[in-house]
């Protein structure tokens, strides 16, 4: 049959190089673990498959995330969410389709998931409105604790995901892949109606500003250059001052380099440890689940708490709840647990070792956060959403950098150095901890121009029109 064929192909010989001895069997089981398959060809081609996607889906994400977080400051948060939601549901029809009808529909269809990702802004994009939510139902100075529950969540959902995923995938004993799948569509699903139907907005209704159709027809090059005029908040006089701009801009630097060395690791890091230590699926479920349990730890519980202790030594410098030391001190100490992290994960000789360099890592996700927070108290609620907009093109680009990297690198050094990615990566968080010091925090009790919001439920809707 086409599809034995198509799991027999290439692992048929047991001459391929790098084949382990004792893999005797040739043939694929989807949703088992093939020690087959743990050979460098296989390595190398899987890792440039991933790049290929990244790239479809990163490229799109850069060009859709701003449009998405600019239509979210016209529309409200909840439908933009919806609607990308959906189009990521979309994504795993096509994905669920491929793999089950592998016969019938080419593998090359599965770019058209990466397609339908970047359409959407990608996870990036809902995690940007998301956070924006966030900003706009809480002061300044709740941000950070807000940001850090959505994170949390986030890291949550990948904790418990692995963990489930295998015990239903394995059901009655039997391997049932598919059946994963199925569950996850219905959790879209159900993810996109309690949206629409129980999330309310947060942003009041504004006067409505004209629409594309409604302004004049514009040349290639004027639609060309609007499409990076997001960026220019980071850099235009509109931008409250030079200290506003200078800060978004370190802002900006760190957290883009440390979501693109994350983002560039989290591929290579299955694949090593799968080749250098045997890993099967069960062995990275549990390492997967272990790593973003922590995470969710640092966002929901040690950031909270952080802050809640650490406040009253920086209050003369937070009664405003602007960006302060407080905030650069806990993301330089977030940046330096990534880089212990990821120094471990080179020279951990086993994989109990690897997974407590990725525990020590984990807690750089208090630095994602609280550099969003940051940003989001130097401007005003009316554009919190193009601001993370424009984040979320950053981070699509460096979506699309770091990976392209990271694989590549991993493909040609495999054989003979494999552990070189996470030597860079740590280079890559030691530049971000250096950007840090680029930020000037508000010190001397100034306020900076932006606008603190208030929770929803405390604005008065007579103001409505």
């Amino acid at each position: 049959m086409q599809n034995e064929a198509r799991h027999n192909k290439g692992s048929s010989s047991p001459s391929m190089g790098g084949m382990k001895p004792g893999n005797t069997s040739s043939v694929v089981i989807i949703g088992d673990h093939n020690p087959q398959c743990s050979i460098e060809e296989v390595e190398s081609a899987t890792a440039m498959l991933t790049l290929y996607g990244n790239l479809i889906a990163g490229i799109l994400g850069a060009i859709t995330a701003p449009f998405w977080g600019k239509l979210s400051d016209r529309l409200g948060r909840i439908k933009p969410l919806a609607a990308a939601s959906t189009v990521i549901l979309g994504s795993e029809v096509v994905m669920v389709l491929v793999a089950k009808m592998p016969d019938t529909i080419s593998l090359n269809w599965i770019y058209l998931t990466y397609v339908l990702e970047g359409l959407s802004g990608t996870f990036i994009l809902v995690m940007a409105l998301a956070s924006a939510y966030a900003a706009d139902c809480t002061s300044a100075s709740e941000r950070n604790v807000a940001l850090g529950w959505f994170h949390g969540s986030m890291f949550f959902g990948f904790a418990a995901g692995p963990v489930l995923g295998g015990y239903i995938g394995m059901s009655d004993g039997k391997s049932r892949p598919m059946l994963i799948f199925y569950i996850a569509l219905v959790m879209r699903i159900l993810g996109i109606a309690f949206l629409l139907l129980f999330v309310p907005e947060s942003l009041l209704h504004r006067q409505a500003r004209p629409t594309q159709s409604q302004a004049e027809p514009k040349s290639l090059r004027q639609t060309l250059l609007e499409k990076t005029k997001f960026l220019q908040m980071f850099t235009s006089a509109s931008t409250a001052n030079a200290k506003t701009r200078r800060d978004l801009i370190a802002l900006a630097a760190v957290n883009t380099i440390m979501f693109g060395a994350l983002m560039g690791a989290m591929n290579v890091m299955l694949l090593y440890s799968e080749y250098t230590f045997g890993w099967g699926n069960k062995e990275s479920g549990i390492f997967l689940s272990v790593v973003n349990l922590f995470r969710a730890i640092a966002s929901m519980v040690v950031l909270p708490l952080a802050i809640r202790w650490l406040r009253p030594l920086y209050s003369s410098q937070g009664r405003h709840g602007g960006f302060d030391r407080l905030d650069l001190l806990l993301m330089r100490t977030s940046i330096l647990s990534d880089i212990v992290g990821y120094v471990g994960y080179a020279i951990a000789p086993n994989g109990v070792l690897f997974t407590v360099s990725g525990v020590v890592a984990a807690f750089g996700a208090i630095g994602l956060a609280t550099s969003e927070a940051s940003m989001t108290k130097l401007v005003g609620g009316a554009r919190t959403g193009e601001l993370l907009g424009a984040l979320g093109f950053l981070q699509a680009m460096a979506r699309i950098v770091a990976p392209t990297v990271a694989n590549l690198v991993y493909s040609w050094t495999v054989a003979r150095v494999p552990q070189l990615v996470f030597w860079g990566v740590a280079a890559c968080f030691t530049a971000a901890g250096l950007a840090t010091f680029w930020a000037r925090p508000n010190a001397d009790g100034d306020k900076y121009d932006f606008e603190d919001a208030v929770p929803l439920q405390a604005k008065d809707l007579s103001d409505v029109e």
